[in-house]
């Protein structure tokens, strides 16, 4: 730009904020004081600006912003916590908020965009949801440590059959309690429910003496003490898994790279090497 226009520019400014910006002589320009002022307030504007272009580069990489889970309450006692603060060391950019809920309600706050992504346990969902299994667990059998069976190395699921059991209220729990029906129809037996109940309060049961429970594994990482967890042989070899689901057509970009990083994450690995130690 040339001086005559630039002089033009620097008058209008001085004009729209109402005082002299520069001391002009033949000789020099300099600042006045309220020309200083302004210089100071605009490198400030000027270096926000420049972080706000970086945010906004970042959110729309996913590699900013927030992102809402929902957290299945049995999936808060797995290795999930690892992998979760492995994320956030990561990516300390995008703001985590966990939301603790249970899986059979999950779905709808997908929709609603409650949330934005969730680890939970299976449910059958529509296709406009993706379901991603990220980690998978053995079945054990909970007892009191002063039952009879505290001190065997596993049981069956044949002799638990026997055991008066603790199950999963359907309402609430509709996975375990099919999970339950499954094995116990592989080994052709018929179990005793004396009450229905939902994790962890199962574990209280357990421990009033109500009866026995089939639990997934994690919940031997939460509760000890005055219970034992037996390991379960079960002939349908089934597991107790925890998927990462979100809506196909979600808008959040962070999204993307959170169920990447799920996926990434050695978490099946851990209930097995857990479980053998």
């Amino acid at each position: 730009m040339t001086q005559p226009p630039f002089s033009q520019q620097i008058k209008r400014l001085e004009q729209l904020v109402g005082t002299a910006l520069f001391i002009r002589t033949t000789r020099t320009v300099r600042l006045t004081p309220a020309g200083q002022v302004m210089y100071e307030r605009v490198r400030r504007i000027v270096g926000e600006t420049e972080l706000m272009f970086r945010a906004v580069r970042q959110a729309s990489k996913g590699e900013a912003g927030s992102l809402v889970i929902g957290l299945t309450p049995t999936a808060a006692c797995s290795p999930l916590a690892d992998a979760l603060y492995r994320y956030r060391e990561e990516h300390p950019e995008i703001e985590l908020d966990l939301r603790e809920m249970n899986s059979n309600t999950m779905e709808s706050a997908l929709r609603s965009c409650f949330i934005d992504v969730a680890l939970m346990r299976p449910t059958p969902m529509d296709a406009d949801i993706q379901s991603i299994e990220i980690f998978q667990e053995p079945l054990l059998l909970a007892v009191r440590r002063d039952h009879p069976w505290a001190g065997r190395p596993r049981v069956t699921v044949e002799q638990s059959a026997d055991l008066p059991l603790i199950g999963y209220l359907e309402s609430v729990s509709p996975y375990f309690r099919r999970l339950l029906q499954t094995i116990f129809r592989h080994a052709g037996k018929r179990p005793r429910i004396v009450q229905d109940s939902v994790l962890p309060t199962m574990l209280t049961l357990v421990e009033a003496g109500i009866g026995a429970a089939i639990v997934p594994w994690t919940m031997s990482r939460a509760r000890g003490g005055s219970l034992a967890f037996l390991p379960l042989l079960d002939r349908s070899k089934s597991m107790a898994s925890i998927v990462v689901a979100s809506l196909i057509a979600q808008t959040n970009p962070a999204v993307e790279g959170f169920v990447a990083a799920m996926r990434q994450s050695p978490l099946k690995l851990s209930a097995n090497k857990d479980q053998r130690e």
